[in-house]
């Protein structure tokens, strides 16, 4: 699956405002899907498109009041939910996995069907093969949600080497950030929207399937397609 590359900031916005429809899609054929019948995953696919339409709406918000550092604080939030959502294809047992984070258990103290605790850093290594800017994307996020020294990079406005002076902006708005930047933020979100999408879709097909009573899923999807 390609990242979302958008000519100017109001078609990024159009794209990503898409998705919303998407979500009712895929949350009628969730609840639809096998006559009704619902299983552990199914809650964890529930939880996910919530949090991803208050994300949406939030994201699209910030954006327009040009409060970078917030929107890439979501924007990260964003890229956990589908790394933490595709963790379900890593063990050995899903719907036991889906009640186990239900319950309350951390994801980055369970283990995959190698032994492999599944935190963050991990899912990001075993997702950037399918998806190569995300390594890079994830690591550079991680300092707008932990306070850090991106924030202090986000309120310089402008450096003088010869003069040796710093001009620093305090307020809502980051008013230095070209158009690109900011459109480059919300073809990203869609690009995480997407993946989680693409990863329910997979359990959706999984559903009205095979195997969804015995807790397998499909393999993680490759190149667009499921199983």
């Amino acid at each position: 699956m390609e990242r979302v590359e958008s000519k100017n900031l109001e078609k990024a916005i159009i794209k990503l405002r898409s998705t919303e429809f998407q979500i009712i899609d895929l949350e009628n054929a969730v609840f639809s899907a096998d006559n009704g019948n619902m299983f552990p995953l199914d809650l964890l696919a529930i939880a996910a498109m919530k949090r991803t339409s208050g994300n949406m709406e939030g994201f699209i918000t910030l954006i327009e009041a040009k409060n970078m550092a917030a929107a890439r604080s979501l924007l990260r939030i964003q890229i956990d939910t589908f790394l933490r959502f595709s963790a379900s294809w890593l063990v050995e047992k899903p719907h036991d996995f889906a009640s186990d984070v239900i319950g309350g258990k951390q994801i980055r103290n369970l283990k995959d069907r190698n032994g492999k605790k599944m935190n963050d850093g991990y899912l990001v290594d075993v997702l950037s093969p399918e998806y190569p800017w995300l390594k890079d994307v994830y690591k550079n996020l991680c300092g707008y949600v932990h306070f850090s020294g991106s924030h202090l990079s986000n309120a310089v406005q402008s450096f003088n080497d010869n003069e040796r002076t710093v001009t620093f902006h305090i307020g809502k708005e980051d008013i230095k950030y070209p158009e690109w930047s900011w459109t480059e933020a919300v073809d990203c979100f869609t690009s995480a929207v997407n993946i989680l999408f693409y990863y329910i879709d997979g359990w959706i097909q999984t559903k009205n399937g095979v195997d969804k009573a015995n807790n397998q899923i499909h393999p993680t999807p490759k190149n667009g397609e499921t199983d």
